[in-house]
């Protein structure tokens, strides 16, 4: 009997007949992948099946299960909101290279330190490779960390329910595959299927398991995106690998929040958390240079003060160039039209380069104010006063929007020794004593404020 083939997309799981460039479902380029269908008989088994027992809620609840497992490591369980559950599956991703390796090591230390039985499943490295790294960060190996050279996911899921270790890591699920299924390891059905089994496992056995993934060009988690509903929580470890600075945040958490977030530094001691994130980030600035100005962006329930630097220069080709680090290049062409349209400070003739210090993503549309007013500044030559901060959102009409949470910004822009702050009009009344708060209800006079237009 022939095969048959279903051309699957690794980003939306949309099947097609027959293989195409892009996908018609999610827009994705080259992100379709032949893959053999799997063909099942399920009409013997449709009426045979017996019915199954459903239970109370208010009985279970007294039941013990899902509880909560601190592991030590003071940032990871901050992050979770407390620690491990049992019987849940984590997906910790990241670019290569990032750290998320050496985070997973760090934890399976921190565990093993304390006497828990860790089963480390090796797949992108040799177990020789990952001792290394061990030895590196801790000198000697506890004997309660154990390791599986194996890349069967039913094996795998057979080996955690006989020798229930306290955590099982594995790096990574691209590397799996269940023998059953056709194609090679990392296609999409081995993806699902090698996931599920393994959740399968966790939630029986109630002990809690950690994946290990990688991330597409795009930045979003690679294979299916049935992977990211599968798992409980979704743990992202993001940053600059040409900066030291790490930020580990969760996407998706089933058992708490999603508005924690840990600043981490690289160091050759493995990752270390940031006590004073906004004074670290800012230590290194050098004030009374034009294009630099403060603001205050948020990160979970978090305020960071966060340094947003320009340099104006005139072109030496023809077209402009735009380059944006830590900030998003369409937004920058944005606020550059709205600069020479709506507050007469022109520099799309020039060469505009904007940079988010320390290597952090500034998404936050509350930075809006602070990249115009470093252009400004860089394109005038005028330093912005060193003791004052800015933020807020600048609408294409040249007005600035409020932003959430003033109250949290202007506390922390108090805390870090400013005296003055510029931010929308009706943001000011939960100004702290000693920061006087400047409300404008447009750019071109926040400029003016500032003394740059």
């Amino acid at each position: 009997m022939s095969k048959t083939y279903l051309y699957t997309c690794s980003k939306c799981d949309a099947q097609f007949p027959k293989w195409a460039g892009r996908c018609t479902a999610c827009g994705g380029w080259g992100t379709i992948a032949k893959e053999e269908e799997t063909a099942g008989d399920f009409s013997a088994a449709k009426n045979t099946r017996p019915a199954a027992a459903i239970k109370s809620f208010a009985q279970s609840a007294n039941e013990k299960g899902a509880e909560l497992k601190p592991t030590g490591l003071a940032f990871f369980d901050f992050v979770l909101g407390g620690g491990l559950v049992d019987g849940s599956i984590t997906l910790a991703a990241g670019e290569p290279g990032i750290g998320k390796s050496t985070l997973l090591a760090q934890l399976a230390l921190q565990l093993a330190s304390q006497g828990e039985k860790i089963l480390y499943v090796t797949g992108e490295e040799s177990p020789a490779q990952i001792s290394r790294r061990l030895s590196r960060l801790t000198g000697q190996i506890p004997q309660s960390l154990h390791f599986l050279d194996y890349l069967e996911a039913a094996t795998i899921a057979a080996t955690l329910e006989k020798e229930r270790p306290y955590l099982t890591i594995v790096d990574s699920i691209q590397c799996l595959r269940l023998d059953e299924l056709p194609g090679e390891a990392g296609s999409v059905n081995q993806v699902k299927a090698s996931a599920a089994t393994l959740a399968g496992s966790a939630k029986r056995s109630g002990l809690p398991v950690i994946l290990v993934g990688q991330v597409t060009k795009d930045g979003d988690v690679a294979g299916p995106r049935v992977l990211e509903h599968l798992v409980d929580t979704v743990l992202f470890l993001e940053g600059d690998q040409t900066h030291r600075y790490r930020l580990l945040r969760a996407l998706k958490h089933r058992f708490g929040t999603t508005d924690e977030i840990a600043l981490l530094i690289m160091t050759g001691n493995g990752l270390e958390p940031v006590e004073d994130v906004s004074s670290e980030l800012l230590r290194d600035r050098t004030g009374g240079v034009s294009g630099s100005s403060v603001t205050c962006l948020i990160e979970g329930r978090r305020s960071i003060l966060l340094e947003i630097q320009a340099l104006v220069s005139p072109a030496g080709y023809g077209t402009p160039v735009r380059r944006a680090t830590g900030i998003d290049n369409a937004r920058l062409g944005m606020l550059l039209a709205v600069l020479a349209r709506r507050a007469g400070v022109n520099a799309l003739d020039k060469d505009v380069y904007v940079n988010a210090a320390g290597g952090i993503d500034a998404r936050d549309p509350s930075v809006d104010l602070a990249i115009c007013a470093s252009i400004a500044g860089a394109l005038n030559n005028t330093p912005l006063d060193p003791q004052t901060a800015v933020f807020g959102e600048v609408g294409l009409g040249g007005e600035l929007r409020p932003v959430s949470l003033p109250e949290l910004r202007l506390k922390e822009i108090a805390r870090l020794g400013f005296n003055t702050a510029v931010v929308p009009k009706g943001q000011s009344k939960a100004s702290p004593t000693g920061l006087r708060a400047m409300e404008a209800s447009n750019l071109q006079e926040a400029l003016k404020i500032l003394k740059l237009g």
